[in-house]
Parts: structure tokens; sequence; C-alpha cells
């Protein structure tokens, strides 16, 4: 709605009244503000499109405690993990998962190890968003699985490729990989 939408609607006989133009103007000025809200409160209904008070609403509803520092898009993430129905885990729905988190990475499970890889560009990733895939991760998958992410760290114009992985066990691990050299970090809780 426009601000001077019910201008445009008023009869011929009041052109030239003034009280009846601002008296037009200002309930246009108020029906705009009103109009704005019920979309606002529309989108809210939404966890996608939803800002800080719906996403508060929601965090409520499903007993949600968010960090402090937490960026709306990292709480509209765990409000969709708590939500979201349980599938039938496989490889199509962590993709999936991924995908609705607007995560640029790939999912790939191998069962035999019992482990599941995240690969990711850095310049797709940032690490707010690796602890929205380890939180992801650590929802979604069985006890009995680990998973690895791994952070490609070379530009397109190398032609080496170099890794910053993180695994979930219960020590902290550290791995950087370029082609045929590699250098382990482990430090032990």
């Amino acid at each position: 709605m426009d601000k001077n939408e019910l201008i445009k609607y008023m009869p011929d006989y009041y052109n030239g009244v003034y009280e009846m133009e601002e008296l037009l103007k200002a309930q246009s000025k108020g029906l705009y503000q009103f109009d704005s809200e019920i979309n606002r409160t529309l989108l809210n209904e939404f966890i996608i499109q939803a800002d800080e008070k719906g996403i508060s609403v929601f965090e409520d509803q499903a007993g949600i405690k968010p960090d402090p520092g937490a960026s709306l898009e990292t709480r509209r993430n765990n409000v969709l993990l708590r939500l979201l129905p349980p599938k039938p885990l496989t490889t199509r729905y962590l993709n999936h998962l991924l995908e609705i988190m607007n995560l640029k990475a790939d999912v790939k499970v191998d069962s035999a190890k019992r482990l599941a890889l995240v690969e990711a560009k850095s310049s797709d990733i940032t690490a707010d968003k690796v602890n929205n895939i380890k939180y992801m991760l650590n929802i979604t998958l069985p006890a009995t699985m680990i998973y690895d992410i791994k952070i490609n760290l070379a530009q397109a114009t190398t032609q080496r490729e170099l890794y910053l992985g993180i695994v979930n066990t219960a020590d902290s691990y550290i791995s950087i990989q370029a082609n045929t050299a590699q250098i382990d970090f482990q430090n032990k809780l």
C-alpha cells in the first residue's frame, strides 16, 4: 500500500477540500504502517523469513536458549533443525538439510567406516557456518557415526589442494594436507 493510497479513491466532489485531503493523507499513513505490520506478522509465521521477534517465538516454542552472540541465520538454522520432522537418514537428506540451511557443502557417507564426510570451499563457508554444520551433524547422525569436515583452503588459481579437517572424536583433531605432504596436530582433551 502506498502512503497516499486513499487520496486516489477520493470522490471528485472533495477536490479542493483541504480538510478531506489532509484527513485522507493522515489515514493513509496510519494504514500504511498497519499494512507493513500485518506483512511482518505474516512473514514471522515462517522460520525462513522471520525476523528477531519471530525467531524468538519459535525458539521459545522449541525450548531453545539462543547464544548471546548468535546471528539471526544461526538462530534460524537451530530452530529449523529442532522443528523439522524426522526422516530416514540418507545422504540425500543430509545434503537437503545443508541446502535448507544455505550452506554450500557436500556430504558423502562411508557406511562401512561409519563416517560422514562433509566437504566445502573456504570461500563458501565461515566459522559460524562450520559451527552450524557441526550442530546439524551432532543432531542428525547416530551416536555410532563420526564426521569429518574438510574445508578446501586452496584458491581456484593454485593447483595444490590444501584442506583443514575437523573430526568429532574424543580428541580434538586438526589435519592440514597439501598433495602428499601431511601435517597433523592432535590435542587430547
